[in-house]
């Protein structure tokens, strides 16, 4: 499979790269994890927003899901237009406001996600871990149909249940806003030694440092999670394509 880092940022983007938002892809199928700020205008370099039918939604934080409506009028618009004959199905928690708004969408169909749950679409079958975050949020473990894995915390505090939720993953993207010494623990946010032990404890083949934080020096961030043992560990990118 690859995967296409949309946007990294936390909370806002960044100039033009945008928060949350990964594009998963194989034999002619997408997915996006996540859709935040700036994600339905970046995703376009690298796909038509209109062959995207499969959006997965950690939780409803602007920075994870701040561009669902937009790629919903656009679905909207494909549909009225007969450029598509499908709805757009967007997967996410049961809990939030937007939730309702989706359900009442024509061209958009919700499908809910919880702990134990799993979905197939195409060679991938997505799974969901709850993580410990003030709402309801989920981690999600992408495997296509040759083995390889794929796992994205999203945001959530240490939690040893993700070690074994991503354990042996091809590719690891941890939500990482804090440095090294803060207790995101209240917030639900891991900090970058966190990130590293995580990295190194779920025994992972490349991990990448997500949700950057807009201050201070990132590769501060980067060091602190490089120096629990483990193989690469690198700052996500925007552009950034991983072959796993």
């Amino acid at each position: 499979m690859k995967v296409i880092i949309i946007g990294m940022w936390n909370s806002f983007p960044k100039g033009l790269e945008p928060t949350s938002g990964y594009l998963v892809q194989k034999d002619g199928v997408s997915i996006l994890l996540d859709a935040g700020s700036g994600v339905a205008a970046n995703v376009q370099k690298y796909t038509s927003i209109h062959d995207i039918d499969h959006i997965f939604l950690s939780h409803y934080h602007h920075d994870h899901a701040g561009d669902i409506e937009a790629f919903m009028l656009a679905r909207k618009m494909a549909r009225q237009l007969k450029r598509v004959d499908r709805n757009l199905k967007i997967y996410g928690p049961e809990s939030g406001t937007i939730v309702k708004t989706i359900r009442r969408a024509k061209y958009s169909t919700f499908m809910p996600i919880r702990a134990q749950k799993h979905y197939t679409v195409g060679p991938f079958q997505i799974e969901f871990h709850r993580n410990e975050h003030p709402v309801e949020t989920y981690a999600m473990r992408v495997t296509d149909n040759e083995g390889s894995v794929f796992v994205h915390t999203s945001d959530s505090s240490y939690r040893s249940s993700l070690v074994r939720f991503a354990f042996g993953a091809d590719l690891l993207i941890i939500d990482c806003k804090l440095y090294e010494g803060f207790d995101g623990k209240v917030d639900g946010h891991m900090n970058a030694e966190q990130a590293g032990r995580l990295a190194s404890k779920s025994d992972v083949q490349m991990t990448l440092l997500a949700n950057l934080p807009h201050h201070g020096e990132l590769e501060v961030l980067l060091d602190s999670a490089k120096q629990h043992p483990t193989n690469v560990v690198r700052l996500a990118e925007a552009g950034m394509k991983i072959e796993i």
